[in-house]
């Protein structure tokens, strides 16, 4: 059978399959999923079987996404194209690092901060999923905002966590501009003098 997944609940680990043929839902949970298939997000489109549990409930499994299709919207979904832009970030901030725009520090910094929000991320998704005490959203925003934004997005990105609350990632994307901003002003010319002159009024 086939459908589209019209409902997903990432952090419960469950969701509803829309038949092609039309009707009521049909129920999954992420342990029916093919061994090596991609973790679910709304819109896929999958095959499934039907089951019938010992309580007489019906449910998915063997869920997967659908045909050769399903390569392609991996490949190019936005969660590898987001992950492959955290990534980016570090060949980038090395070239300008090597073309003496930034000091070496920066580059380490970043990295340092990148390390620590993706460990908070993963340890709040982990939280999450047990009703444990969760890191708050301020926390993880600031260490963003510090410089650990790429960090931040590959976290979102391989843990599915905090990427479709419509708040947190308006938030998230308005610190990431702020710090590039900050950013391009410190590489530019006219950054540069101001630095330096603050240096010297020292």
């Amino acid at each position: 059978m086939r459908g589209r997944i019209a409902d997903w609940k990432d952090d419960r680990g469950f969701g509803f399959i829309e038949p092609e043929s039309g009707g009521e839902g049909v129920f999954f949970h992420i342990s029916g999923m093919v061994r090596g298939a991609p973790r679910p997000s709304g819109g896929d489109k999958v095959s499934y079987e039907m089951a019938t549990t010992p309580e007489g409930k019906t449910r998915a499994v063997d869920v997967r996404t659908a045909g050769l299709a399903a390569v392609s919207n991996v490949l190019m979904s936005k969660r590898v194209l987001l992950s492959v832009v955290a990534l980016v970030v570090f060949p980038v901030l090395w070239w300008f690092v090597k073309a003496g725009k930034f000091p070496v520090l920066l580059l380490w910094a970043f990295a340092g901060m990148s390390t620590v929000a993706f460990i908070l991320y993963g340890l709040d998704k982990w939280a999450a999923q047990r009703e444990a005490q969760r890191t708050s959203e301020n926390t993880l925003q600031f260490c963003a905002l510090l410089g650990g934004w790429p960090g931040a997005l590959l976290a979102q990105q391989l843990f599915r966590h905090k990427s479709t609350k419509r708040s947190f990632p308006i938030i998230f994307w308005f610190a990431v501009a702020l710090n590039c901003g900050v950013l391009g002003f410190v590489g530019s010319a006219t950054g540069a003098a101001f630095i330096r002159q603050l240096i010297e009024t020292r």
